[in-house]
Protein backbone atom coordinates (compact mmCIF):
# COMPACT_ATOMS: atom_id res chain seq x y z
CA UNK A 1 0.00 0.00 0.00
CA UNK A 2 2.84 2.41 0.77
CA UNK A 3 4.28 1.79 -2.70
CA UNK A 4 1.52 3.97 -4.17
CA UNK A 5 1.40 6.57 -1.39
CA UNK A 6 0.66 10.10 -2.55
CA UNK A 7 0.02 13.00 -0.16
CA UNK A 8 -1.38 16.31 -1.38
CA UNK A 9 0.37 19.49 -0.26
CA UNK A 10 -2.92 20.82 1.10
CA UNK A 11 -3.11 17.74 3.35
CA UNK A 12 0.49 18.22 4.49
CA UNK A 13 -0.27 21.88 5.27
CA UNK A 14 -3.11 20.95 7.65
CA UNK A 15 -1.04 18.43 9.63
CA UNK A 16 0.52 19.20 12.98
CA UNK A 17 4.29 18.89 13.37
CA UNK A 18 4.24 15.26 14.53
CA UNK A 19 1.89 14.11 11.74
CA UNK A 20 4.17 15.89 9.23
CA UNK A 21 7.16 13.90 10.55
CA UNK A 22 5.24 10.62 10.21
CA UNK A 23 4.19 11.56 6.67
CA UNK A 24 7.84 12.17 5.73
CA UNK A 25 8.75 8.80 7.24
CA UNK A 26 6.03 7.10 5.20
CA UNK A 27 7.28 8.77 2.01
CA UNK A 28 10.80 7.51 2.68
CA UNK A 29 9.47 4.00 3.28
CA UNK A 30 7.56 4.24 0.00
CA UNK A 31 10.88 5.09 -1.69
CA UNK A 32 12.61 1.99 -0.31
CA UNK A 33 14.17 3.33 2.89
CA UNK A 34 13.84 1.77 6.34
CA UNK A 35 12.81 4.87 8.27
CA UNK A 36 11.75 5.86 11.76
CA UNK A 37 10.60 9.04 13.45
CA UNK A 38 13.03 10.15 16.13
CA UNK A 39 11.95 13.77 16.56
CA UNK A 40 11.33 14.93 20.10
CA UNK A 41 12.69 17.56 22.42
CA UNK A 42 16.48 17.35 22.29
CA UNK A 43 16.47 15.39 18.99
CA UNK A 44 19.69 17.11 17.87
CA UNK A 45 18.30 18.28 14.52
CA UNK A 46 16.87 14.93 13.40
CA UNK A 47 13.18 14.17 13.07
CA UNK A 48 13.35 11.16 10.73
CA UNK A 49 16.26 8.81 10.11
CA UNK A 50 16.27 6.46 7.15
CA UNK A 51 18.62 3.73 5.99
CA UNK A 52 18.93 2.43 2.45
CA UNK A 53 21.10 -0.46 1.28
CA UNK A 54 22.53 1.50 -1.66
CA UNK A 55 22.23 5.09 -0.45
CA UNK A 56 23.35 4.94 3.17
CA UNK A 57 21.75 6.86 6.00
CA UNK A 58 19.64 9.99 5.63
CA UNK A 59 18.75 12.40 8.42
CA UNK A 60 15.68 14.55 7.84
CA UNK A 61 14.93 17.69 9.80
CA UNK A 62 11.24 18.55 9.30
CA UNK A 63 10.14 22.19 9.37
CA UNK A 64 6.37 22.30 9.18
CA UNK A 65 5.30 25.91 9.07
CA UNK A 66 2.79 28.32 7.60
CA UNK A 67 2.84 28.55 3.84
CA UNK A 68 4.62 31.72 2.79
CA UNK A 69 7.20 31.67 5.58
CA UNK A 70 10.85 30.81 5.02
CA UNK A 71 13.30 28.58 6.85
CA UNK A 72 16.57 30.37 7.59
CA UNK A 73 20.23 29.44 7.63
CA UNK A 74 20.36 28.65 11.35
CA UNK A 75 18.47 25.41 10.72
CA UNK A 76 21.06 24.42 8.11
CA UNK A 77 23.90 25.09 10.59
CA UNK A 78 22.24 22.89 13.23
CA UNK A 79 21.68 20.01 10.82
CA UNK A 80 25.24 20.22 9.46
CA UNK A 81 26.62 20.17 12.99
CA UNK A 82 24.85 16.98 14.05
CA UNK A 83 23.98 14.89 10.97
CA UNK A 84 27.30 13.08 10.56
CA UNK A 85 28.89 13.23 14.04
CA UNK A 86 25.75 12.44 16.07
CA UNK A 87 23.54 10.46 13.69
CA UNK A 88 26.21 8.93 11.37
CA UNK A 89 24.39 10.31 8.33
CA UNK A 90 25.61 10.08 4.77
CA UNK A 91 22.99 12.65 3.73
CA UNK A 92 21.37 15.51 5.62
CA UNK A 93 18.20 17.19 4.39
CA UNK A 94 15.82 19.83 5.69
CA UNK A 95 12.24 19.48 4.46
CA UNK A 96 9.61 22.19 4.72
CA UNK A 97 6.12 22.72 3.38
CA UNK A 98 7.06 26.36 2.85
CA UNK A 99 10.29 27.85 1.52
CA UNK A 100 13.90 28.67 2.36
CA UNK A 101 15.71 31.98 2.41
CA UNK A 102 18.16 32.50 -0.43
CA UNK A 103 21.02 32.39 2.11
CA UNK A 104 19.80 29.07 3.57
CA UNK A 105 19.67 27.45 0.14
CA UNK A 106 23.09 28.78 -0.84
CA UNK A 107 24.66 27.73 2.47
CA UNK A 108 23.08 24.29 2.22
CA UNK A 109 24.35 23.84 -1.33
CA UNK A 110 27.89 24.83 -0.31
CA UNK A 111 27.96 22.61 2.79
CA UNK A 112 26.10 19.53 1.54
CA UNK A 113 22.89 20.05 3.48
CA UNK A 114 20.11 19.27 1.03
CA UNK A 115 16.90 21.25 1.11
CA UNK A 116 13.40 20.32 0.03
CA UNK A 117 11.09 23.28 -0.35
CA UNK A 118 7.41 23.35 -1.29
CA UNK A 119 8.06 22.66 -4.98
CA UNK A 120 10.31 19.68 -4.28
CA UNK A 121 7.90 18.46 -1.61
CA UNK A 122 5.10 18.49 -4.19
CA UNK A 123 7.20 16.39 -6.58
CA UNK A 124 8.04 13.96 -3.76
CA UNK A 125 4.70 13.68 -1.99
CA UNK A 126 2.10 14.30 -4.71
CA UNK A 127 3.83 13.15 -7.87
CA UNK A 128 5.71 10.22 -6.33
CA UNK A 129 9.26 11.13 -7.38
CA UNK A 130 11.62 9.41 -4.90
CA UNK A 131 13.46 11.86 -2.67
CA UNK A 132 16.83 10.34 -3.57
CA UNK A 133 16.10 11.09 -7.24
CA UNK A 134 15.02 14.67 -6.48
CA UNK A 135 18.20 15.26 -4.50
CA UNK A 136 20.35 13.26 -6.95
CA UNK A 137 21.79 11.13 -4.17
CA UNK A 138 24.48 8.77 -5.42
CA UNK A 139 24.50 5.07 -4.77
CA UNK A 140 27.15 4.14 -2.25
CA UNK A 141 29.29 1.09 -1.81
CA UNK A 142 28.26 -1.16 1.03
CA UNK A 143 30.11 -0.57 4.26
CA UNK A 144 32.09 -3.54 5.41
CA UNK A 145 31.96 -4.74 8.99
CA UNK A 146 35.04 -4.55 11.18
CA UNK A 147 35.74 -6.74 14.18
CA UNK A 148 33.40 -6.00 17.05
CA UNK A 149 30.51 -5.17 14.72
CA UNK A 150 31.66 -1.64 13.90
CA UNK A 151 31.31 -0.37 10.37
CA UNK A 152 34.24 0.76 8.28
CA UNK A 153 33.71 4.34 7.14
CA UNK A 154 31.98 4.68 3.78
CA UNK A 155 33.05 7.08 1.10
CA UNK A 156 32.78 10.74 2.00
CA UNK A 157 30.35 12.91 0.01
CA UNK A 158 31.87 13.78 -3.32
CA UNK A 159 34.44 10.98 -3.18
CA UNK A 160 32.56 7.99 -4.42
Amino acid sequence: MLATLRIRLTDLDTMDDKAFEFALRDLLVRDGWTARVVGRKGDQAADVIGDHGRRGRIVVQAKHTRVGTKVGSSVMYQVKGTARPVHRADTAVVVTNAGFTRDAKAWGDRHHVHWTDRDRLRAWAELGTPLHDLLRLPERRRRRRLRGGREAPGPQPGTG
